[in-house]
């Protein structure tokens, strides 16, 4: 399956955002079976998120931003994987919106918020509950939102339900060195569960960028670098099934864990 991936440097403006996405759309090759965009392709101010700038950005899935995007993977025949503030009844949730030929399959709200390193994620979003997995075309793919990259044990529930690629669409803060985190954990997820992983970053100036995309040998198979670029790569679900069948790691695997022992 080709997929896209949608390093946008992404602006303060809902609108200006909207109109690089909706650039990409227009501009997908013939055969695009799935497009991805970064995580906080809504809006990142300069001064960074707050609790009142994604409220105020935030719609539902029936809202325009949303609604815009449906209409032109109708219009192209093509999947979508579209981050968005969505607007819930108490809170706000980061939510990547699935969606698939101009019909809205559902999303998944961000898990694992990001509480760390001086910033607090939770302070600006609701925390989600729930994997989601989804069909587009005959390949089977899981979710997960940067700082989800860095605990396994979502990405193995989703390999052991017969995901065949993880998507990560991601906003990952540049630092002393984060790319090389970015990269390890990516190829890593991949490797440790016999599945292609995709991330695809923000390129606005307070992020990395570095899109990629790890094989299910956890080998790097495209890398983006800086700035804002988009490009083109073809899963392909037999090199998942030989990869699983030489290194059955999700057969021998099992939720059962024994306890640890403390000598």
């Amino acid at each position: 399956m080709k997929i896209c991936l949608a390093q946008l440097a992404v602006t303060a403006s809902k609108a200006e955002n909207l109109k690089l996405v909706a650039s990409v759309m227009k501009g997908l090759e013939a055969g695009t079976g799935l497009v991805v965009f970064p995580e906080y392709v809504m809006g990142f101010p300069k001064e960074g998120l707050t609790r009142s700038y994604v409220q105020d950005l935030s719609e539902t899935f029936e809202g325009e931003f949303v609604s815009e995007v449906v209409r032109l993977s109708k219009k192209k025949e093509s999947g979508v994987i579209l981050p968005i503030f969505e607007r819930g009844r108490e809170r706000v949730y980061n939510t990547a919106v699935v969606i698939d030929r101009g019909r809205v399959l559902g999303g998944y709200r961000k898990m694992k918020l990001f509480d760390a390193l001086g910033y607090k994620e939770s302070d600006v979003f609701g925390t989600g509950s729930g994997l989601t997995l989804f069909k587009v075309r005959s390949m089977l793919f899981g979710m997960a939102i940067c700082y989800d990259i860095r605990f396994p044990e979502l990405f193995r529930k989703q390999a052991m339900a017969g995901a065949e690629a993880v998507i990560v669409p991601a906003a990952w803060y540049k630092g002393e060195m984060k790319e090389e985190q970015w990269q390890t954990l990516l190829m890593a997820r991949a490797h440790e569960d016999t599945c292609y992983v995709v991330g695809v970053g923000n390129a606005n100036e307070a992020f990395i960028g570095r899109s990629m995309v790890a094989s299910p040998s956890g080998i790097k198979a495209l890398d983006l670098g800086a700035g804002a670029k988009v490009a083109y790569f073809n899963l392909d679900p037999r090199e998942v099934t030989e990869v699983r069948l030489g290194l059955p790691v999700l057969k021998q695997s099992s939720d059962s864990v024994p306890a640890c022992r403390i000598l």
